[in-house]
């Protein structure tokens, strides 16, 4: 029983690792992506799936998968970001949001963007700022080539790894 007992505390002690790591990276991301994106860009981290709003502040801890799970495992985690792409023609913005996928491996988070494969992989825990800069050209790439492809459009909203509003 011992033996069961140690790894159940190693196990909730790495759930709650990857738990905290994770949220405190996507926070970073939802902070920096304006920036990065530049001049007119607005950014609210949204729940990864479902319903969500664009006229109020960020979702905060219910922007994550965790939110809603109830029991935290070790599984990945899923955060959604909205990102407002303001008009060129008028003063309306185009809102869509993308998932990111967190998985903790070893010491270590691998990131998927959209409905693409694990693109930054080996964040270190804690993240850096190059780190969340890697994601956010990672975010920025994948709604640029999903804009310019129609079928990869109806590919990503199919999957649920990207939303329209």
């Amino acid at each position: 029983m011992q033996g069961l007992q140690d790894a159940m505390v190693r196990y909730s002690k790495l759930t709650i690792k990857n738990f905290r790591a994770v949220h405190a990276f996507g926070d970073a991301i939802v902070e920096r992506l304006p920036h990065f994106l530049g001049e007119g860009a607005e950014v609210i981290g949204v729940p990864p799936l479902g319903d969500y709003k664009t006229n109020g502040d960020d979702y905060r801890d219910a922007k994550f998968s965790t939110y809603t799970a109830g029991t935290l495992t070790l599984a990945p985690i899923q955060m959604g970001v909205a990102v407002g792409i303001p008009h060129k023609a008028d003063d309306g913005r185009f809102w869509p949001r993308v998932v990111v996928e967190f998985e903790m491996i070893g010491d270590a988070i691998a990131v998927s963007v959209g409905d693409g494969p694990a693109r930054v992989r080996g964040v270190p825990m804690p993240h850096t700022i190059e780190d969340v800069e890697k994601v956010c050209a990672e975010i920025h790439e994948y709604i640029r080539s999903v804009l310019e492809n129609p079928v990869k459009v109806a590919t990503a909203v199919g999957r649920g790894k990207l939303g329209f509003i």
